[in-house]
């Protein structure tokens, strides 16, 4: 999957290239994409989930999502994004090639709100952004008592703009996202014990459509 997106990318960049000087990201527009990508999961340290006693991982999987943005000024913009993937809970387990039994599927989806600063280079516009949201955390289990939570978290977001026209064009984005789960029930260090936390990362690309601006 990624090596396909970086073959789309390279694509793109070879299409776009005589698109020069075209790219807005104009103060006042509005853009709304949507794509699909990969979601790479992270670990639950052990204590941080109420069914599974040991660490476990989230499985990596396919994502998908869309945003809704709009350019402030001409370096400064926001952006409300919307992401989800459906992938499994798996045992941690060390050692070389490791069989992994899986604990429960497990549904992961963010709502979150970044301020982005981006850098136009004619259709080219590279930008980096942070933000806060929500993530919530949805394991399928048999045991009709486990529920699913929401979560505070942060995200930093790293990316470019390639457009194809005044009003269109593609978008591949790399973000890391890391989810406050609180207190662990065993093993916690304090307020800076790591195992508080789920970290993932995603790689999403998609299409996007550009409105008004001046």
């Amino acid at each position: 999957m990624l090596e396909k997106l970086i073959e789309i990318v390279a694509a793109c960049v070879v299409f776009l290239a005589p698109a020069a000087g075209m790219a807005q990201a104009a103060p006042g527009s509005i853009e709304i994409g949507g794509g699909a990508g990969r979601f790479f999961g992270g670990s639950f340290a052990r204590g941080s989930t109420h069914f599974a006693g040991q660490k476990a991982d989230a499985d990596d999987d396919i994502l998908r999502g869309f945003w809704l943005a709009a350019q402030i000024s001409r370096g400064w913009g926001v952006e409300f994004a919307v992401r989800r993937t459906t992938t499994e809970l798996l045992q941690s387990r060390g050692g070389v090639f490791p069989s992994k039994s899986t604990l429960a599927g497990l549904d992961v989806a963010s709502i979150e709100v970044l301020g982005m600063r981006c850098w136009r280079r004619g259709n080219f516009v590279p930008y980096v952004g942070m933000g806060l949201g929500v993530t919530n955390l949805d394991p399928d289990t048999d045991d009709p008592t486990v529920r699913d939570t929401n979560r505070a978290a942060l995200s930093l977001a790293a990316g470019a703009r390639f457009y194809a026209a005044r009003w269109t064009g593609f978008r591949i984005d790399v973000r890391a996202r890391g989810t406050y789960l609180g207190k662990r029930e065993q093993g916690d260090k304090g307020w800076n014990d790591s195992g508080r936390w789920f970290a993932d990362e995603e790689v999403l690309g998609g299409i996007f459509f550009s409105f008004g601006g001046h």
